[in-house]
């Protein structure tokens, strides 16, 4: 189970959804009973987190072009392995990258044997430009967010003195081969993202700088961000809300991006979806996407596996957890799951729209009672009636019928004072200021708290079940540390 009571399904997973007592271990991993309707407070949501909120910048008319689809064959992943730097432009700026905020200043669970070296407590950040290029060591400075598999700290590249997010998978984590699965899976997506031509809605997909291996750990460095939607939703309603269809139509074009690019995303929700310092959507935690060679279309049909969050996950999806043969779905299931991000940014509440995975079978059940009049299901009575159509037709149970790309982009719902948040998009998203005083307090309660150094080169390590040493993760985004001129 995730934060916020959300169960999260990865490989080899047995899904019952009729009985109501508690899954296996081996089953499901969760933190607290997620049949509950009542939304779990996660970690942040108890803890005062001050982060500045600027105001909005004016919208421009400028467009750009959408990618050209035509060649039907992606790079492999093996073609993209390799630390290899290439002068290449960019577009707009390196996109932002990283994951939520959250209170915690406890290092001592990080690995003993690579944070090793202590600083001074009196330390401060260089106030120096830093360079984009990073190298390593990585100085800690505060732990950010901790997952079952991983943990999110805020450090400082020692050599570029540029600040990031590391995600460290822990070494007992990495003794499961689902966990070093998704890792690798999540790599995979990452590079297929640097190396895929420049497309319409990349730029609100998460970059991954580089990833290495220490003594025991695997890390990959990215951008830091201001938060997740989660985290906006529960602290930060109203400001939510007057951003929600801006945000929404980033996260569209990031959806459809990674389609174009072959990539099924499968989990996509609001603990997914960050916010960087210019307020745009970065879509993130790719551990459970699939990869497929060419780019994915609405018709096609590319996975059967349960794989998920409960609260996010398509019909299709969750009756193949009760089927002894499984039918394949398509990018269908990433739509469903969009509606739902959408109805939580604005429902009254900020409730999920199906709590539990019985929520998901009965609406079923009433779709078909009620002839597919999606608009009067309970759930909608208080949404305003263009963000009714734009959710029921998200979410209807028959994958065939459910809006897609082109029926969200024209969705009038988008369209405010005569223009659609879809018009120069990502332009008006690459040019939006920049507020570093949202990022979250790396320093806060350093005076307690000594930093550490996490080094670059990995020593011999005999110990658990799978051996790190034989992972080949070691990446550097070729794209790393080049900005086109503003």
């Amino acid at each position: 189970m995730l934060p916020g009571g959300r169960l999260r399904l990865g490989p080899n997973v047995t899904l019952k959804l009729i009985t109501s007592s508690s899954p296996s271990k081996g089953q499901l991993l969760y933190a607290s009973d997620a049949t509950q309707a009542v939304r779990v407070p996660r970690p942040q949501d108890t803890v005062p987190t001050e982060i500045a909120i600027p105001p909005c910048d004016s919208q421009q008319t400028k467009r750009l072009q959408p990618c050209d689809n035509s060649a039907s064959v992606l790079p492999s992943v093996e073609e993209l392995a390799g630390p290899t730097e290439t002068d290449l432009m960019l577009g707009v700026e390196s996109d932002k990258s990283g994951i939520a905020p959250l209170e915690d200043n406890d290092l001592a669970h990080l690995p003993s044997e690579t944070l090793n070296l202590q600083y001074p407590s009196g330390w401060e950040l260089s106030r120096s430009p830093p360079s984009r290029y990073i190298r390593g060591p990585f100085r800690v400075l505060r732990v950010l967010a901790k997952g079952a598999f991983a943990r999110a700290v805020g450090a400082e590249d020692v050599a570029s003195q540029r600040v990031l997010c590391l995600k460290v998978f822990e070494p007992e984590t990495l003794k499961d081969y689902r966990t070093v699965d998704g890792l690798l899976r999540e790599l995979d997506v990452y590079k297929r993202i640097a190396t895929s031509e420049s497309c319409l809605g990349s730029i609100f997909l998460m970059k991954l700088e580089m990833s290495f291996r220490t003594a025991d750990t695997i890390c990959f460095a990215m951008d830091l961000m201001a938060g997740d939607l989660y985290f906006y939703i529960v602290n930060y309603p109203a400001y939510t809300e007057q951003n929600a269809r801006r945000w929404s139509a980033q996260l569209a074009l990031g959806i459809n991006a990674l389609h174009n690019m072959g990539i099924l995303h499968r989990d996509i929700k609001v603990e997914n979806v960050l916010i960087d310092t210019r307020e745009n959507v970065q879509i993130a935690d790719f551990g459970l996407s699939y990869i497929h060679w060419k780019p994915l279309d609405h018709v096609g049909r590319y996975a059967s596996d349960v794989k998920g969050t409960i609260q996010c996950m398509a019909p299709e999806i969750l009756s193949n957890a009760k089927k002894s043969y499984r039918t394949k779905y398509g990018i269908a299931v990433d739509w469903w799951a969009f509606g739902c991000v959408v109805y939580e940014l604005l429902s009254r509440d900020h409730q999920s729209l199906f709590p539990t995975a019985e929520a998901v079978m009965d609406y079923v059940s009433w779709h078909s009672r009620n002839h597919g009049r999606a608009h009067s299901f309970p759930a909608f009575g208080a949404l305003d009636p263009s963000l009714i159509d734009l959710v029921a037709g998200l979410v209807r149970p028959n994958a065939m019928f459910r809006y897609g790309f082109q029926s969200v982009k024209n969705h009038p719902w988008f369209v405010s004072d005569g223009v659609s948040e879809f018009d120069g998009a990502c332009y008006h998203a690459a040019r939006r200021s920049n507020w570093p005083e949202m990022l979250p307090d790396l320093r806060r309660g350093e005076g307690q708290q000594p930093s550490y150094l996490i080094p670059m080169d990995p020593r011999p390590t005999h110990g658990g079940h799978w051996s790190i040493q034989h992972l080949h993760v070691d990446w550097r985004n070729p794209r790393s540390g080049f900005v086109h001129p503003r």
